[in-house]
């Protein structure tokens, strides 16, 4: 199994995360089950959006409504720290939650969370049809299309692994806001792809505001917990 060692505020993976469940638990008992020795950090995807798709698009207003419910969901009055990608519907993701849970929104544009993490070679996956949610759904639990993508297990541990060099400006509570192309991925590799994401067979995807919880303790293990923000973590269509 993979242990993940804490030393001097980083992560040094070593070894398979220790796995706990394989549904999405809603996000205020997985809040509940943290210890205050440990330090959780949220994955999520961003709320509900407009029909804008570029960087410049924006929430819709039940959205952020979504958003701030979900932020009173682990309300403590603990201040929490939030980073986002480069799109704006991320960042007002981000200040809602902060709404929600009573907090000074202290936040930073992280490029880590932006969409294209596990695309390898963007031309390639638009040349040969691969830029939507059945080629993505399939690769990340089958595997293939290698000249676009990368390998799910290997990018997945390197995305964790990145996380080092945040650690130090982070607190215990975080929330990070990504994109679906991001959070998907990462929720069927934390699930060890026990999850129902098999978008390309029964067109289920992840909803808005679910993702995964990365809980670490004092001696630097790592758990994940998948988590959904709203009634359900699948955006069945």
């Amino acid at each position: 199994m993979v242990a993940a060692v804490l030393m001097c505020g980083t992560i040094s993976l070593n070894a398979q995360p220790a796995y706990t469940d394989i549904g999405f638990n809603d996000i205020a008992d997985v809040f509940a089950e943290v210890k205050p020795s440990e330090t959780v950090v949220f994955l999520l995807r961003h709320g509900e959006r407009g029909r804008d798709y570029s960087k410049a698009g924006l929430l819709t207003e039940n959205g952020k409504a979504q958003a701030r419910m979900v932020g009173e969901k682990f309300k403590n009055g603990e201040q929490a720290f939030y980073a986002h990608s480069d799109y704006d519907r991320t960042k007002q993701t981000c200040e809602n939650i902060a709404i929600g849970r009573g907090d000074e929104f202290i936040h930073e544009e992280w490029g880590i969370l932006n969409g294209d993490w596990y695309r390898r070679d963007i031309p390639a996956i638009r040349r040969n049809g691969w830029d939507n949610w059945e080629s993505l759904s399939q690769w990340a639990y089958e595997g293939g299309h290698e000249e676009g993508f990368y390998d799910l297990e290997y990018r997945s541990k390197e995305w964790l692994d990145s996380l080092r060099s945040y650690l130090p400006k982070m607190k215990r509570i975080n929330v990070l806001i990504s994109h679906d192309y991001m959070v998907t991925p990462m929720a069927v590799y934390a699930s060890e792809k026990q999850l129902d994401l098999h978008y390309w067979v029964n067109r289920k995807w992840i909803n808005y505001l679910a993702g995964i919880a990365i809980i670490i303790d004092r001696k630097g293990n790592m758990r994940f917990k998948t988590v959904r923000g709203l009634d359900s973590g699948i955006l069945a269509r």
